[in-house]
C-alpha cells in the first residue's frame, strides 16, 4: 500500500503508465494479428459489447463513419467479422465478431500474467482494485463522450 501524501498523483501517474503500456501492447497485438489499431478497437468493442450496427461501432470507437466502412470491409474480407441482416430492419446490418478465438490465442500469455497478478491479491484487495478500475473506466468514458461531443461541433 502506498503511504504517501501524494497518493492521488501517484495513482494518476500509474494510470498514465498503464495507458502507455496498454497502447503499446495493443499496437503489437494488432501487428501480430495482421490488423491495424482501429481494426483491433472494433474487434475489442464487439467482443466486450456484442453485435452492433456499423453506426453504433463508429460512435463507440470514435472512428468516422466513412472510415468505419473501410475498416468493416477489411475485417470481413479477413474473416474477423460477419455482417448479418438486422432482424428489426432488413435494410440495416449488424456486425458480429467471427475471429475471437484467434485474438484469444494472441492474448493468452498476457492473460496468464494477469491471472498470476490476480492470484496474489486477497479478495478484499481485488474488490478494492475492481471498484477503483470501474470508477476510472467510467470517468474516462464520460470524458471521452464529452470530447466526442466537442469534435462534432
Amino acid at each position: 500500500m502506498v503511504e504517501n501524501s501524494d497518493t492521488p498523483g501517484e495513482l494518476r501517474t500509474a494510470l498514465r503508465e498503464l495507458r502507455i503500456e496498454l497502447s503499446i501492447s495493443t499496437y503489437r497485438v494488432a501487428s501480430v494479428a495482421g490488423l491495424n489499431y482501429s481494426d483491433l478497437a472494433v474487434l475489442d468493442v464487439l467482443a466486450r459489447d456484442g453485435t452492433q450496427s456499423p453506426t453504433d461501432l463508429a460512435r463507440r470507437t470514435g472512428i468516422h463513419a466513412a472510415t468505419m466502412t473501410g475498416v468493416l470491409a477489411r475485417l470481413e474480407k479477413a474473416g474477423w467479422i460477419v455482417r448479418r441482416p438486422d432482424t428489426a430492419d432488413g435494410r440495416r446490418v449488424q456486425i458480429e465478431s467471427a475471429g475471437f478465438a484467434r485474438l484469444t490465442a494472441i492474448y493468452r500469455d498476457g492473460n496468464r500474467r494477469l491471472d498470476d497478478v490476480d492470484a496474489g491479491l486477497t479478495a478484499d484487495q481485488a474488490g478494492t482494485v475492481l471498484e477503483y478500475v470501474r470508477a476510472v473506466t467510467g470517468a474516462v468514458r464520460a470524458t471521452s463522450l464529452e470530447l466526442a461531443a466537442t469534435e462534432s461541433r
